[in-house]
């Protein structure tokens, strides 16, 4: 069945299956994200600053959900502002802190205080349960199929890692739809990602800026970068010469090379 509620208690967080050291898919992040949220309204203490923090909100920041999910800062970021462009959280962030507040959080929860007709169920606020239903699925049928494309470096698929070593080296949060473009393309041409991710530090290393405002803007610079590398390793010059056997003349040639040495005249008698 695919309807109706299951209730988990925040207390699963505390068991030794939850508390495995693991890299967290995105599904289990978002699982995670709701079970942090404040279940009432709260207030912390933040240094000497009481903080009001509402019902399914959260006070947190970008370093303790990197270490909590072992993601890098990249993919922290992309997750986030997946959910905020989807619409499912709101994302603010200060010197200080990161608030998350799950939007609708009351589809998510159902008051223990309070026993709501199943009508109400169906909808609350301004999106329908179907919808958020939708965005988990979606997210997770995403998830599997980063699991189908696992490579061996690392936990990530070939794309997540390329995706991560640019941005960590030309610094920003996303990459433009052109930049996933090029990135597919890098891919398709079946080059040992070893040697994609050595070649984009490479790349970086190697850029000489013209000014302070110049630099490495696109994907595509690296990719004509990596297909040159790629190329030039695939095709470097033998240092085995090719071997030529030395023209070996017949027996009449032979013959006659010796007959004119010797003043005989070929065919027979003194020349």
């Amino acid at each position: 069945m695919s309807t109706g509620w299951i209730k988990l208690h925040r207390a699963i967080r505390n068991h030794w299956l939850y508390e495995e050291d693991r890299t967290f898919s995105r599904y289990e992040a978002w699982l995670d994200l709701l079970m942090m949220a404040n279940h009432k309204d709260a207030k912390v203490k933040l240094g000497l600053e009481i903080i009001h923090v509402p019902e399914g909100s959260l006070i947190t920041s970008e370093l303790k959900l990197m270490d909590r999910w072992k993601w890098g800062k990249a993919k922290t970021r992309n997750f986030l502002k997946l959910l905020e462009n989807d619409e499912m959280i709101i994302k603010k962030s200060d010197r200080k802190k990161t608030t998350i507040t799950i939007c609708n959080y009351s589809v998510y929860q159902e008051k223990e205080t309070k026993v709501r007709p199943q009508a109400d169920h169906e909808q609350t606020d301004h999106r329908p349960i179907a919808d958020t239903n939708k965005n988990v699925k979606n997210l997770r049928n995403k998830e599997l199929k980063e699991e189908e494309e696992k490579s061996p470096v690392g936990n990530d698929s070939p794309f997540q890692q390329i995706e991560d070593k640019y941005l960590s080296r030309k610094g920003g949060l996303m990459i433009t739809p052109n930049d996933a473009q090029a990135i597919e393309r890098i891919i398709q041409e079946h080059i040992p990602l070893e040697d994609i991710l050595v070649w984009i530090d490479e790349i970086f290393d190697q850029y000489r800026p013209r000014h302070r405002a110049d630099g490495i803007k696109s994907f595509s610079y690296l990719e004509k970068g990596i297909l040159d590398r790629w190329h030039a390793k695939n095709n470097q010059p033998s240092n085995v010469s090719e071997f030529k056997p030395k023209k070996q003349q017949d027996n009449l040639s032979a013959l006659e090379a010796y007959a004119k040495e010797k003043g005989i005249k070929f065919g027979g008698g003194l020349a």
